[in-house]
């Protein structure tokens, strides 16, 4: 197996696995009310291996799936999409430009990517209670960043190896 077919097949089994979490446990496992939210924090980890169109893909792709599970019955379904997508293109498209492969990069991407999809999805999706939204979001972010270790180490096993360098 190529090592961009694993970096693809590594990414597509971890985003329909925090799809079913997401759907299955994300309710049971709530906090004092903070809820993950492991379809945003597998697009920030997942597009950690990624370039920009890449990265983009992961997102889209995500925010399908996470809208098809969680998007609210007259609104919400394209926003969850569309920044999902822009936090994956972000994300990917640090590529170059910042050294990714360590955990405390992981965490901090996760921390601030949750936060902007959260105030993106606000803008193109505003909510009537801005207080119940703001600590529902601050909840998340905090959720997903004590999450965002083990997340990213089963991604980067999933992974592989997928830098050129690495793989010479």
């Amino acid at each position: 197996m190529t090592p961009e077919t694993r970096r693809t097949l590594g990414i597509v089994l971890a985003l329909y696995a925090a799809a079913i979490l997401q759907c299955r446990f994300a309710d049971t496992i709530s906090v004092f009310g903070a809820r993950p939210d492991f379809p945003t924090a597998t697009v920030i980890l997942g597009a950690i291996f990624c370039d920009a169109s890449g990265g983009a893909s992961v997102g889209f792709f995500a925010g399908l799936l996470y809208a098809s599970v969680v998007s609210p019955p007259h609104a919400g379904f394209g926003s969850l999409i569309v920044s999902r997508t822009l936090i994956g293109t972000g994300v990917g498209w640090l590529e170059s430009r910042l050294f990714r492969d360590n955990g405390l990069i992981a965490i901090g991407l996760v921390a601030v990517g949750t936060a902007l999809a959260n105030a993106l999805f606000f803008l193109l999706a505003p909510q009537p209670n801005i207080a119940h939204w703001l600590r529902a979001a601050l909840s998340t972010v905090l959720y997903n960043t004590v999450i965002a270790f083990p997340l990213y180490l089963i991604i980067r096993w999933l992974v592989g190896k997928y830098r050129e360098e690495d793989l010479r």
